[in-house]
């Protein structure tokens, strides 16, 4: 056996060691690492209500939204993430429950949720802190999208038919899907 290749076998023994001992921190979009919930953190959820977990994560969520939010052409390889941007509402259309609003922000048309009702899973899943194997269960975890989209919705003042024309500032959770938006939930909306 030559002497260099006993070498490089100790070597490589030595850093596999090393490796096996440590975790692989994930880095939110701004390359800051994002720190996972302890056990202890990860059990006290376990039991908590949905509101409760909403409660507790909102905070959070609003500070992540404001601090790392992407302008709205920027699409990441994430499927949901915040994003803020400027428009002028193009309609409201508040005749359900499931109300939206039309803005036109450079050349698109984007289409917000303004509830009370709303659908997606957008705010949930464009935090970084929140995964799905810190929660009892997939029903624990579903339930909490919904009541995160009840806070957002009772954040900001809900538009009406008054709105058309106006100039807004926009701070959404949304969904891509390819390169299109599917779903926006707005946090902040806010008229000039």
């Amino acid at each position: 056996m030559k002497p260099y290749y006993f070498s490089n076998l100790l070597l490589s023994v030595f850093v596999g060691l090393i490796l096996t001992g440590c975790d692989v921190v994930k880095l939110d979009d701004n390359g800051n690492p994002i720190i996972p919930m302890t056990a202890e953190e990860a059990h006290s959820i376990k039991n908590m209500s949905p509101k409760q977990l909403a409660d507790r994560f909102w905070g959070d969520i609003i500070k992540e939204a404001n601090g790392h939010s992407k302008n709205l052409d920027s699409v990441s390889d994430r499927k949901s993430q915040f994003v803020s941007f400027q428009g002028i509402v193009n309609s409201v259309d508040d005749s359900s429950m499931r109300a939206t609003m039309d803005v036109v922000s450079g050349q698109k048309n984007i289409v917000l949720q303004i509830g009370p009702i709303v659908r997606g899973n957008s705010v949930r899943d464009a935090s970084s802190f929140i995964n799905f194997d810190d929660f009892k269960n997939q029903v624990q975890f579903a339930r909490l999208s919904k009541e995160l989209n009840k806070k957002a919705m009772a954040n900001f003042t809900r538009p009406d038919s008054s709105w058309k024309g106006s100039k807004v500032d926009v701070l959404a959770a949304v969904t891509y899907k390819g390169n299109s938006i599917t779903d926006v939930i707005p946090l902040k909306i806010t008229k000039r």
